[in-house]
């Protein structure tokens, strides 16, 4: 519940209208805990007995739920009331659900006599509840006149001016009124003007809006909108920061000075303020005196050592002016408030989404976008007329999203002191964060890709430098540049890369990168597992015999080529290959699961589940969750082909792998199958929808393919083929790019059955062909012309 105050008086949510105990309580509210003899006195001044009146309200009050709390010979509300919520709004600058909330002159409704002093309290607090809602009105007001909006800070500039049941303006308020007015044009701007002549007041009018785009800031804004005269305001930040762009923000908003910092003759940064240039301290601190005088002053570091001197004088003496001032450093004396600028967060660009994404909130490069110019046209021409050393220094930051700065260093060959230096500098000069990041990064990486060599040579230079699971996307850019030493250190960094393609799930961006470099030997292996991973075998086990004939017994080899052949289906050489691998290391594991997957296909189940676990117990001491829990799937599947139930042996290692998702998607799709080959297809079904959600946690595309084919496989065995249809059209989607043959062309083929018409499958018809899967395709062929003939 809530007391309402302003416009009506009432308690929301119940019927009761006793005006005189909601006015206590509405005092209980604004005031705080009250002694109750105090509200005795106060409440009652005539009665013979105020405390007894006192009591009998308080009855009242305890009617209402939540409405008191009392301790002792004091009284609290524990409600909340509209009128002490809105003045709490504007303390914390949240002016426009303050503005929402004044529903009209606080307790304007009441019927009820009282004494002089509570009166008294009544019509002050009107006056002081209304004045809070029109200073929230005008600081809307500023703000929209701040971005350029003239015509909404001209309404609700008069909505400040006409305000129900506010004092008439004052002589401070006359000013910034009659900015906004006159900005839009607003007829109450006239009004204003002969209330401001009656006064005294000189109104000079609305300067002409500046034109250059302003996002954000509000709330830096507001703050300094709510400056009081002799109060002192810093704002800080690097080059680029919109410290200036702030300013010209805040004179538009009404009211304000702002000054241009200049070096000579002394004070000539405050002479604009004086009829003639100060010309010592005494003229230049009276020149500051004027409590209705707004003035910023950008920058602090270009401004004359005089009018630095004069400046620190009056943040000491407080003068009466109101002084705002600019500068890339900290304030070397106190101020009342410090403003340290940055990027603009995404908040303060909610309106305009995009221009975050393309500038990370840099405000010289959001005021470009807005304007619709290249986000290149100023901070690159800065760039280009750095040294070499320091345009170096930012090109090589900029290539890199997360920078490595040790690599950097090493890459320009700086010790750390230059380096150190040449940083501090692109930071001040608002081109990097503290930390090295290049602000819109992809805009220079963009520019510079337009020339090649130069750009390839940065790329070089940063992936020499670089640690080598990080430095392939470097080599890759500058293959040719390449030296003969570049090629080993470059194919240990592609291995690398391919195999967190692999770990992510991405086998067809591994195979995609390995292919390219298919003339190295030393990435024989990691190619064909990545072959592998997408269903190539053929092409895996053409790469391993590129290896010479030593190479091809190293244990790593076989058991690449063991794996192979089990896929091929050639079980008895695969074995073989696998009773040739000992040890207990990574390729001693996949022998092992080798022989499980043997045994499996073989149907010898507690083979398949002794091999299985030996295999999972392997990839367990090497620490590998994912490949050990993998496997504990396998043995769960043996455990089922020795007669127990899916829901007994897969339980445990469902449980299990729930913290991998990709591990727990892929156990999931062939729990599934088992529940389907033991009937229980509703089950099955269940079990590829759960599988639905880890996949797309893990980002594991191909499992996602997986479960949408063997969702369609269900609903084709049903009956229910225009499901079927969706379900395999949704797994060749997400097949795309993936390489995975084997189950693009399984999916292919089962919705050949269904729909006739393979126009938009041609791409994937040409793959399995280049892949030499050429029966698999005159099979989909046959099965499409079937369709369309029936």
């Amino acid at each position: 519940m809530t007391l309402r105050t302003l416009g009506a008086l009432s308690v929301e949510g119940v019927t009761f209208r006793r005006e005189k105990v909601l006015l206590l309580l509405a005092y209980l509210c604004l005031e705080g805990p009250q002694p109750r003899r105090r509200l005795a006195e106060l409440f009652w001044p005539d009665a013979t007995n105020p405390m007894n009146s006192l009591a009998q309200h308080l009855v009242h009050l305890r009617g209402l739920p939540g409405a008191l709390a009392e301790d002792g010979q004091r009284v609290a509300a524990a409600m909340p009331c509209d009128a002490a919520t809105l003045r709490d709004l504007v303390r914390r600058g949240r002016h426009e659900d303050a503005a929402a909330l004044y529903a009209g002159p606080f307790m304007d409704a009441l019927t009820i006599p009282l004494g002089a002093d509570l009166e008294e309290w009544v019509f002050d607090t009107r006056d002081a509840v209304a004045q809070d809602a029109r200073a929230a009105l005008m600081t809307l007001g500023a703000q929209a006149a701040a971005h350029g909006h003239g015509p909404r800070a001209g309404e609700l500039a008069a909505r400040a001016l006409t305000l129900d049941g506010a004092p008439p303006p004052d002589e401070l308020d006359l000013p910034r009124l009659h900015h906004l007015l006159s900005l839009a044009g607003h007829p109450l701007a006239a009004q204003v003007e002969r209330d401001a002549r009656s006064l005294g007041l000189n109104l000079t009018a609305a300067p002409t809006p500046i034109s250059a785009p302003f996002a954000g800031r509000e709330a830096e804004l507001a703050a300094l909108n709510t400056l009081t005269p002799g109060q002192t305001a810093w704002i800080s930040g690097h080059a680029g920061m919109g410290k200036t762009a702030l300013l010209e923000a805040l004179a538009r908003s009404g009211g304000w000075t702002v000054l241009a910092g200049r070096a000579e003759p002394p004070y000539a940064t405050l002479s604009p303020l004086t009829a003639a240039p100060p010309t010592h301290p005494q003229a230049a601190h009276a020149a500051l005196r004027d409590p209705h005088l707004r003035v910023a002053i950008d920058s602090w570091d270009a401004a004359d050592p005089a009018t630095q001197a004069a400046l620190t004088h009056a943040a000491a003496a407080r003068p009466g002016a109101v002084i705002v001032i600019t500068s890339r450093h900290h304030p070397p004396f106190d101020v009342d408030l410090h403003l340290n600028l940055g990027p603009l967060p995404p908040g303060d660009l909610r309106a305009h989404p995009e221009v975050h994404a393309r500038t990370d909130g840099h405000p010289v490069l959001v005021g470009h976008a807005l304007r619709g110019q290249p986000l290149d046209l100023r901070l690159g021409a800065r760039v280009r007329a750095y040294p070499d050393p320091v345009r170096d220094t930012f090109l090589l930051l900029a290539l890199q999203d997360q920078p490595n700065l040790r690599a950097t260093r090493a890459a320009l060959n700086q010790d750390a002191a230059t380096f150190a230096r040449t940083l501090a500098y692109l930071t001040t000069e608002g081109l990097t964060s503290e930390t090295g990041r290049v602000y819109a990064a992809a805009t220079t990486r963009e520019h510079l890709n337009q020339i090649h060599v130069h750009a390839a040579l940065l790329h070089l230079r940063l992936a020499r430098a670089l640690p080598e699971d990080t430095a392939w996307p470097h080599y890759d850019r500058s293959r040719d540049l390449w030296e003969d030493p570049d090629e080993t250190r470059a194919a240990h960094a592609a291995r690398h890369h391919a195999h967190t393609h692999l770990k992510r799930g991405y086998p067809g961006q591994a195979a995609a990168l390995l292919d390219t470099l298919s003339h190295l030997p030393t990435l024989a292996v990691p190619h064909a597992w990545a072959l592998i991973g997408v269903g190539r075998y053929q092409d895996a086990l053409t790469r391993l015999n590129t290896l010479s004939a030593h190479d091809q017994q190293v244990s790593d080899a076989l058991a690449a080529r063991a794996v192979t052949l089990i896929r091929l289906g050639r079980t008895d050489e695969a074995v073989t290959l696998a009773e040739q691998i000992s040890g207990s290391g990574p390729d001693a594991a996949h022998a092992a699961s080798v022989r499980a997957h043997a045994a499996r296909i073989r149907e010898q189940w507690d083979a398949a589940r002794r091999h299985a676990q030996i295999a999972a117990d392997l990839w367990n001491l090497h620490g590998d969750d994912e490949a050990h829990l993998t496997e504990l799937g396998m043995v769960a599947r043996a455990q089922v082909g020795l007669g127990s139930e899916p829901q007994v042996a897969f339980k445990e290692v469902l449980r299990r792998s729930q913290d991998l998702p990709s591990v727990h998607g892929m156990i999931l799709v062939n729990y599934a199958s088992l529940l389907g080959q033991s009937g229980d297809m509703p089950g099955a079904r269940a079990a590829l929808a759960s599988a639905l959600e880890p996949l797309a946690a893990a980002g594991d595309q191909q499992g996602l393919a997986h479960v949408h084919s063997n969702i369609g496989v269900s609903c084709h065995l049903s009956g229910e083929l225009a499901q079927a249809a969706a379900h395999y059209r949704q797994a060749l989607q997400l097949l795309k790019g993936s390489g995975n043959v084997r189950l693009l062309g399984a999916t292919l083929s089962n919705l050949s059955e269904i729909d006739g018409d393979l126009s938009a499958f041609g791409d994937a018809l040409t793959l399995l062909e280049q892949a030499g899967q050429v029966d698999l395709v005159q099979q989909i062929r046959h099965n499409a012309r079937m369709v369309s003939a029936s």
